[in-house]
């Protein structure tokens, strides 16, 4: 009984890192390159105001239809988003480009 229950405690952990390293992975940075997708098709053409209303700079297109990947503080952008209009993830390098091509509108 004491080995089933030791098995359940290591795949409660493993479990649990998982999620927590998964999670941190996509939270967006305090400060800089952050991925925007609107949930809503009407909001497809607000994530690029939304991000320059905030002071971000607009580095280039998302992998989704409406989002972008922008230079800024979470915060200023975070203050701007009405409810779940706006969705704000990490936006690695590697699989985003770098932060040479900004856009200028």
């Amino acid at each position: 009984m004491a080995n089933l229950s030791n098995r359940m405690l290591l795949i409660s952990q493993t479990v649990i890192g998982v999620v927590a390293l998964g999670g941190m992975s996509v939270y967006p940075p305090a400060q800089g390159r952050i991925l925007l997708i609107p949930v809503f098709d009407r909001q497809a053409d607000a994530a690029a105001q939304l991000a320059l209303s905030a002071g971000a700079a607009l580095l280039g297109r998302g992998p989704l239809p409406g989002s972008w990947i922008v230079m800024g503080q979470r915060d200023r952008i975070a203050t701007r988003t009405h409810s779940w209009d706006m969705l704000l993830l990490a936006a690695p390098p590697g699989g985003c480009g770098d932060d040479s091509h900004a856009v200028t509108v």
